[in-house]
């Protein structure tokens, strides 16, 4: 019998690239089955979903071998759903979509109300796509898959870039889609919690493209924990565990972890800074984009030296107040003044040269062809040395895993590769002030403990880090302050502690706490029940 979906000795080498990135690979999906497919960065996941669904080589070249199994009809949710799509408005993407299916236009408007509900997208159909949210627009490219009423879903990585609230009403969604239609849905994600838990099988790809785990979910931790800890792979919070088992019992031994880091964090700070200590003050700050207003009234200070987080849900403004520290985005009122200077009197050299800014999109950086030139070129354009710049780039490319890639064209990187090589050409240099739009994101966990292990050496040397950023658990672990962005104003701006553990705040802004302060609270709510 002809399998549903899958491949057989499946090897795929790109052409810029001597070495494989997939090495005979034999798998086979059943159909209604949910399958996630875990790795670290680079190992080739994205690449695998991308053959089974027939992207490759049909729109990426690239040398294949062996067998493939397609569906006629596939659909693919990637992780920036902008590049999707292609159409103005949402009922007119929706359309687009449909009429590839050659759907008559009297029938068009009745399906595109039904599509929206079916994803929960609960705004007027002639809604502008740039004004949704992440979370809205994922609602979107969800909305326009279904339309084509495809066999198999293919998602890579659809949370990726949404907050925690948002990843969650998405794992939600589709969940509940599954069940629906018994829809046959492959999934490559790093943020396993949400997710996991209703996933009939979990396969492991190591670092060199094979296959070394297929199980059901509980199996793989079970028997492959070790493993997935060595390559960096992020594992479930929670998952095969009960919270309400952990909430209740005292003495459960992950309870018994997240009460200890509880106890290490302190709710006030406990530097005390001077006026002369101020390296970037706000007056009255407005942003926006076009005449939208975003955020207004912005009046923060941050100190020399400090790591600041900047929190709040997709759209609130984060991003945009982060460029305007940089001036790549023009402030519509008020001042911003960085080491006692007004930032519009700066030269760019001047400011380029003690600033430096790492892009959520780390394509927007890439200059050269190689990247080693990727590294090195902020070097070259400073004149230093070559045997200065050539010490300095290859450390960094040990130190982001890069080595062996320092010869390829940095768009041939995996997404994460691309976010830890967008990193290391800022980390070449030795300026005073970081600004980081997620940087983490896309990233397995050692890869990501990594960045931030060297994010924090820079601290430590004086360096002020300011991180746009929705992993709640680097914010806890490594900020000084947070700064969070909630319905046009700065709600908020203290310690972690201080914003995780006030309820009002967190029920306001739909953030989500890390997992510690969540037992905290949920034992209080059982003494008061």
């Amino acid at each position: 019998m002809k399998m549903f979906l899958g491949c057989k000795d499946l090897s795929i080498r790109f052409y810029n690239r001597s070495e494989k990135i997939l090495s005979n690979i034999t798998l086979s999906i059943n159909k209604g089955e949910k399958v996630l497919i875990l790795g670290p960065s680079g190992s080739g996941k994205s690449t695998l979903i991308s053959a089974l669904a027939g992207i490759i080589p049909e729109h990426i070249e690239a040398e294949v071998s062996g067998e493939v199994f397609l569906r006629k009809d596939a659909g693919v949710m990637f992780q920036d759903p902008d590049s999707q799509f292609c159409m103005l408005h949402v009922d007119e993407e929706i359309a687009f979509s449909l009429e590839n299916r050659s759907i008559p236009r009297k029938d068009m408007d009745k399906m595109i109300s039904d599509l929206m509900n079916k994803v929960g997208l609960k705004i007027d159909k002639k809604t502008p796509i740039e004004t949704l949210s992440g979370g809205m627009k994922q609602r979107l490219a969800l909305a326009c898959l279904l339309a084509l009423e495809p066999e198999v879903l293919f998602f890579d990585e659809p949370t990726a870039q949404l907050d925690p609230a948002g990843r969650n009403e998405i794992f939600d969604l589709l969940n509940q889609l599954g069940q629906q239609t018994n829809q046959t849905m492959v999934f490559v994600e790093h943020v396993l919690d949400g997710c996991i838990e209703w996933m009939d099988r979990v396969i492991i790809i190591n670092e060199s493209g094979d296959i070394i785990g297929d199980g059901e979910p509980k199996e793989i931790l079970l028997n492959y924990n070790n493993q997935m800890e060595e390559a960096g792979i992020w594992r479930p919070k929670v998952f095969p565990e009960k919270w309400t088992e952990v909430v209740r019992n005292d003495s459960h031994p992950l309870a018994i972890k997240l009460s200890k880091m509880l106890e290490k964090k302190p709710l006030v700070k406990t530097k005390e800074y001077g006026k002369e200590d101020i390296f970037i003050r706000t007056e009255n700050v407005e942003i926006g984009y076009g005449k939208k207003t975003i955020v207004k009234d912005i009046n923060l200070r941050i100190h020399k030296g400090e790591w600041i987080s900047i929190v709040g849900e997709n759209g609130s403004g984060k991003s945009t107040f982060l460029k305007s520290l940089i001036r790549l985005e023009p402030i519509k009122k008020g001042k911003i003044h960085f080491q006692d200077t007004e930032l519009k009197k700066w030269s760019d050299r001047e400011l380029y040269e003690k600033a430096g800014f790492v892009f959520q999109n780390p394509e927007l950086q890439i200059i050269t062809d190689t990247v080693f030139e990727e590294i090195a070129f902020g070097g070259r354009q400073r004149n230093w040395p070559e045997e200065l710049i050539n010490t300095k780039t290859k450390q960094l490319l040990q130190e982001f895993g890069l080595e062996s890639h320092h010869h390829a064209h940095p768009f041939t990187l995996s997404l994460g590769q691309k976010r830890r090589l967008s990193v290391s050409t800022m980390l070449l240099f030795d300026q005073a002030l970081l600004l980081l739009d997620e940087p983490t994101f896309g990233q397995d966990e050692k890869t990501a403990r990594e960045l931030i292990k060297r994010l924090k050496e820079r601290q430590e040397q004086g360096t002020t880090i300011v991180m746009v950023t929705h992993d709640m658990d680097v914010v806890d672990e490594f900020s000084d302050q947070v700064i969070l962005f909630n319905k046009g104003r700065v709600t908020y701006q203290g310690t972690p502690k201080g914003l995780f553990t006030n309820q009002t705040i967190l029920r306001e802004s739909a953030l989500i706490p890390p997992l510690h302060y969540q037992l905290m609270q949920a034992r209080k709510e059982c003494i008061l029940v």
